[in-house]
C-alpha cells in the first residue's frame, strides 16, 4: 500500500500553511493519490488554486521523499489528516494541519487537552497561576498544551511535567530548529514525557509570521484556552480569538487592574470570557468530561522514575533566602502563613522562592497553600 504521507507534505508546501482552503479541499476531494494524478488540466478546472499554488502543485511529490527520510532518521513520527491517530478536535477546525511533525508520546493526540497561553513577561504571579492551574489540571488526567515561550508558557509545561502529566508543546519552527536556546532544556524533557508538535517539516526556521498561524493548533487541540495574562498586543489575544472562533471556551485569570498585563485580559473579559482562578472552575465547566474518561486518558508513567527524574546526578546550588525556606519546610508540612511568621520576609517574595524550589523538585505543594519537602 502506498503510503499517503509524502502527498499531503506535498499539497501543505503548494497550499501554504494554516491555508483556508484547507476545508475545501478535504470536502471536495475524496483520494489524494487520485487528485494528484490527475494533474494539472484538472486542478486548474476546480477553481481552486491561485497560480502560485498551481505552479507549486506542479512540482513532483517525489521531491518531498526527503522529508519523509530526515523525519525518519531524526525518529520523528508523521501524522497525516488522513490517519486515525490524528487528534480529532484538531480535524474539526476550518484550516487544520495536513501533517503533524511530533516527537515523544503520541498518545496524546487522543487524550483531553486544555490549553494555558500568556506572557512571556509573566509576573511572578502569573507564572504561579499558569504553573498551579497546569499541575493540577494535570493530576487529573488532563493533557495542557502551551507553545514553548518564556514566562507563562513554561511555567503551564512545568506545572504538568512537574505532576507527572501529560504536555503537549506546539512549536513554530521545524522541531529540530535551535530556537529559543534558553528552552531547549525543557523541550528535551517534554519529548522525553510529553509531545512536541509542529506542521513545520525539519529544519524550518523560525520565522514572525508563524507564531499567529501556529496559534491555532494550540487552541485546536483544546476543548477550552485559558489565558495567564496578555497585554494589548499580547500574542496571547490571538490564540483566545483562535479558540473563540473555533467555539471553544475562553478563560482568563484575573489580574490587577492597573497591570499592563490586565489589558488584554480585560479585553477578552469584555467579549464573554469567563473569569477562573482555579483547576477546578475549568474541570466543572467541561461538562462532557467525566471522571470516567480523565481515567481514560490519563498518561500511564513509571512514577518511580518520574520522582527522580531531572533530580539524578544534578547539583542544586541554593542562595541563602532559598535555604532559609527550605530548611523550615523539612521540619514537615507547614502554610505558607508560618514560613512567613518564621522569616518575616514579603510573601511575594516568599511565593517567588517556593515556586523556584518546586522548580528543582524539592518542595511540594498541597491544598490549601501548605507545603512540605519531597522524599
Amino acid at each position: 500500500m502506498i503510503s499517503d504521507i509524502p502527498y499531503w507534505i506535498w499539497l501543505q508546501n503548494a497550499i501554504g500553511f494554516g491555508s483556508s482552503k484547507v476545508d475545501l479541499f478535504l470536502s471536495r476531494f475524496g483520494n489524494l493519490v487520485e487528485f494528484y494524478d490527475l494533474g494539472l488540466d484538472f486542478w486548474i478546472s476546480t477553481s481552486l488554486f491561485s497560480k502560485r499554488e498551481l505552479i507549486r502543485l506542479c512540482e513532483p511529490v517525489e521531491h518531498f521523499s526527503h522529508v519523509v527520510e530526515k523525519c525518519e532518521s531524526l525518529g520523528y513520527n508523521m501524522v497525516p489528516i488522513s490517519s486515525d491517530s490524528y487528534p480529532f478536535l484538531l480535524k474539526q477546525i476550518s484550516n487544520p494541519p495536513l501533517v503533524l511533525y511530533t516527537k515523544g508520546d503520541c498518545s496524546f493526540l487522543s487524550s483531553r487537552c486544555v490549553s494555558i497561553v500568556g506572557s512571556r513577561r509573566a509576573s511572578s504571579y502569573g507564572v504561579q497561576m499558569s504553573y498551579d492551574i497546569a499541575y493540577d489540571l494535570s493530576k487529573q488526567g488532563i493533557t495542557v498544551v502551551s507553545g514553548g515561550a518564556l514566562g507563562a508558557d513554561s511555567a503551564a509545561h512545568r506545572g504538568a511535567l512537574s505532576s507527572c502529566g501529560g504536555t503537549i508543546c506546539v512549536l513554530a519552527c521545524g522541531i529540530d530548529y535551535p530556537y529559543l536556546a534558553q528552552n531547549e532544556q525543557l523541550r528535551n524533557e517534554i519529548s522525553e514525557n510529553g509531545l512536541l508538535i509542529s506542521e513545520y517539516p525539519p529544519s524550518y526556521p523560525v520565522q514572525s509570521f508563524n507564531f499567529p498561524i501556529r496559534n491555532r493548533i494550540i487552541s485546536g487541540l483544546s476543548s477550552c484556552t485559558v489565558i495567564v495574562e496578555a497585554s494589548m498586543r499580547s500574542g496571547s489575544l490571538l490564540t483566545a480569538n483562535s479558540a473563540a472562533e473555533q467555539g471553544r471556551d475562553v478563560f482568563v485569570i484575573p489580574v490587577k487592574f492597573d497591570s499592563y498585563l490586565s489589558k488584554g485580559v480585560n479585553i477578552l473579559i469584555s467579549e464573554g470570557a469567563r473569569v477562573i482562578t482555579c483547576a477546578d472552575d475549568i474541570i466543572s465547566s467541561l461538562s462532557d468530561i467525566h471522571s470516567d474518561d480523565l481515567k481514560q486518558h490519563r498518561v500511564k508513567y513509571k512514577h518511580d522514575n518520574c520522582r527522580t527524574r531531572k533530580r539524578k546526578n544534578k547539583k542544586i546550588d541554593l542562595n541563602e533566602d532559598e535555604k532559609k525556606i527550605f530548611n523550615i519546610i523539612k521540619n514537615g508540612k507547614i502554610h505558607i502563613d508560618e514560613i512567613v511568621k518564621k522569616t518575616q520576609m514579603p510573601v511575594k517574595k516568599i511565593s517567588s522562592i517556593l515556586f523556584r524550589l518546586e522548580l528543582m523538585e524539592l518542595i511540594n505543594p498541597l491544598p490549601g497553600k501548605f507545603y512540605t519537602a519531597r522524599n
